[in-house]
């Protein structure tokens, strides 16, 4: 399932802070970022949006631009998805001479690995259309899309490893299966091993978005994840939503079935899959950026103009954005 961060209202995503102090290193120089002084960080007399209602404001502004670069990214996935896999096992040919536990290993793996890098490709072009707000200006789902994929390199690299990662205990899981299904020992690694995936998706969550606006890695993501109370339960409650939905979606599937035994051909159920990842991933992608945002204390949605007595712009370093 892919996971997605929601976004907010006419934001603009870094601009309107005071100066905080974020971990990020220097900006280049011409590449500071705009602030007013008496922002919602700092002034008491206008307290900030909960997240919740951030993540709502932004999605409704820019909605239509995330489901369009998902639902392209979605498709180029589910086309390198048939591609790839055909080129890398030759029909079969190239594999079978490969023992059958590397077999599996390499059959799993380069699903995963795709859907890594796609995933990367997404989250850096989200984030450039995110970026654009941010400063104030409209980037169009196509050059966000161009731009992403320049910019992605790095963050696929960390998704791709992550995927692989899953990959090795999904076949972990194939030979413990085989070794003793419905024994103790099984159902035991079987609990351990899912309990496992999802705190791997929790920790990981803000990874992309350390990944692109800070360029730091693994260890950073975990610690942002784990600092907060309030950070913790947003990440929470964006995969159970994404959790809910698909279980929403199966049973809703199940209840159209025409019969008991009825099942539903493989391209009802890949696009069905496909689109209600799409819708998933518009929300939740929206929903960690507007927590990460709200963790390294960026605002998300600061005034559109300056009040008449306001001082003037100051000029601060939030840190480096790529």
């Amino acid at each position: 399932m892919r996971t997605g961060v929601p976004h907010w209202a006419t934001p603009h995503l870094l601009a309107g802070a005071a100066h905080v102090r974020t971990g990020l290193e220097p900006l280049p120089r011409g590449r500071a970022v705009a602030a007013r002084t008496g922002s919602a960080l700092t002034d008491p007399t206008h307290p900030r949006p909960s997240w919740l209602r951030e993540t709502v404001a932004l999605l409704r502004n820019h909605w239509w631009t995330l489901l369009a670069i998902i639902v392209v990214t979605e498709l180029a996935a589910l086309l390198a998805g048939v591609a790839v896999p055909l080129a890398v096992y030759g029909g079969g040919d190239r594999l079978s001479v490969l023992d059958d536990s590397v077999r599996l290993a390499v059959v799993t793996a380069v699903p995963f690995a795709l859907a890594g890098v796609f995933n990367a490709w997404t989250w850096a072009a989200v984030v450039e259309m995110f970026r654009g707000a941010g400063e104030g200006r409209r980037v169009r789902f196509g050059a966000a899309l161009r731009r992403g994929v320049r910019r992605s390199g790095r963050l696929a690299l960390w998704l791709g490893g992550v995927g692989l990662l899953r990959a090795a205990g999904s076949v972990y899981m194939f030979h413990a299966l085989l070794d003793g299904y419905g024994t103790r020992g099984f159902q035991t690694t079987s609990a351990v091993m899912t309990a496992g995936s999802w705190y791997l998706t929790f920790a990981t969550a803000l990874l992309p978005l350390v990944v692109l606006f800070e360029r730091r890695g693994l260890g950073r993501a975990w610690r942002l994840a784990h600092s907060r109370a309030a950070t913790i339960g947003q990440i929470v409650a964006v995969l159970a939503f994404g959790l809910a939905v698909d279980n929403l979606a199966d049973l809703v599937m199940t209840q159209l079935r025409p019969g008991a035994g009825y099942v539903w051909p493989v391209g009802v159920q890949v696009a069905t899959i496909s689109a209600v990842g799409v819708l998933t991933a518009t929300v939740t992608m929206t929903a960690l950026t507007v927590a990460y945002l709200r963790r390294v204390a960026l605002p998300a949605a600061p005034d559109p103009e300056p009040a008449p007595d306001a001082p003037e712009p100051v000029v601060i370093e939030l840190g480096r954005t790529w």
